[in-house]
């Protein structure tokens, strides 16, 4: 039972408040709601849609749109968490992909919201509404890799994958998701926590391992949990952005349903690698790559510069990291179809040996 001052119970209730105001508006009032707040601009536009903010009742709320194709509007489809493009397992990587439908992430959210609601875990922003409205069709979303005909040869030229692109490329509707704002990024958080000794990243990695384990004994996984994604107010560490997720309870065909087991672990993996790699080496590593100064580190070269908590994390991730990031450069530079190495991550988050002072 929680507490009456709770944070959580001061989040449900605003998110009561909130989520009526805007059940009650209808679609001409909530787009001029969101014309209203588009002087400020999207915070952020990219292959996964585009977000801003809007107030509502004094309440900051943040807004994603998501671009919903005509396959995804066909009303036998409507809701569907089927895999209605039929995309390769491989596009659940967090690597250039657009994800597997608006559907999807809309149903992730439902269970994410309802698992706080229900007091079973804290760590998800709250989905306060969802709306489908018209929108214009999403421009320079395959950008970064020259175009569709460029992001296709990125996925080994699935056809597949360019029926996903060229649908998004034609969508004339978006899933608009209004969600609990919450203020930082856990990326920008530790950046503006500087902090040597490693003790704010040693708190992080705790928080997600937590939150990994809860959403893998869910059969829930997030597959794009690099920090930009995941939220934080210093206090709660929240799993966002569920343009990725896979979940037992889609509509999955057995191919995925054996893709999700296999990938049972991948959030826990890949958070605790994604903290060492981007989060923590930088502070300890010098002129040395981060897969040199890892394999060093492993080889037993511990400097005595790097201080308790982050050698405490070396310790426990380093295999982690470099077993991911072999997988990670062979999925990118040999190809897609590179098999999933669980056995060899789960051998590296149980190994200590190599780390042994």
């Amino acid at each position: 039972m929680r507490h009456a001052d709770d944070p959580t119970d001061t989040r449900i209730r605003t998110h009561g408040r909130v989520a009526t105001t805007l059940a009650l508006l209808g679609d001409r009032q909530l787009g001029e709601l969101l014309d209203a707040a588009g002087g400020s601009g999207p915070v952020a536009a990219g292959i996964g849609g585009r977000a801003g903010a809007v107030e509502v009742d004094g309440t900051r709320v943040f807004v994603k749109r998501v671009p919903l194709t005509d396959l995804e509007l066909e009303p036998a489809h409507v809701r569907s968490t089927a895999n209605l493009f039929e995309l390769p397992g491989f596009y659940q990587y967090g690597i250039g992909s657009t994800g597997f439908g608006a559907w999807r992430e809309l149903a992730a959210h439902t269970l994410t919201t309802h698992w706080v609601l229900d007091g079973a875990y804290e760590g998800f922003p709250l989905m306060h509404h969802w709306r489908v409205l018209p929108d214009t069709p999403p421009t320079g979303f395959m950008d970064e890799f020259g175009g569709v005909d460029g992001a296709v040869a990125h996925w080994d030229g699935h056809p597949a994958v360019r029926r996903r692109l060229e649908a998004l490329a034609g969508a004339s509707h978006s899933l608009v998701l209004f969600l609990e704002h919450l203020p930082h990024t856990l990326a920008d958080w530790l950046h503006d926590h500087p902090d040597r000794t490693g003790a704010p990243q040693l708190w992080a990695a705790e928080e997600l391992a937590r939150g990994t384990r809860f959403m893998n004994e869910r059969g829930f996984l997030h597959f794009d949990a690099h920090f930009r994604n995941v939220l934080t107010d210093g206090r709660l560490i929240a799993f966002a952005d569920f343009g990725l997720a896979l979940a037992e309870r889609f509509d999955l065909t057995p191919a995925e349903h054996r893709f999700l087991a296999d990938h049972r672990g991948y959030d826990r993996h890949y958070t605790a690698a994604h903290l060492l790699q981007h989060h923590l080496l930088d502070r300890y590593r010098g002129e040395r790559e981060r897969t040199d100064f890892l394999r060093a580190w492993l080889a037993g070269h511990r400097p005595a510069t790097v201080p308790g908590p982050a050698a405490t994390l070396l310790d426990r991730h380093a295999p982690t990291a470099m077993a991911l990031d072999g997988f990670h450069r062979r999925l990118l530079g040999e190809s897609k179809l590179t098999p999933y190495p669980r056995a060899e991550l789960e051998r590296a988050a149980t190994d200590r040996r190599a780390v042994r002072p």
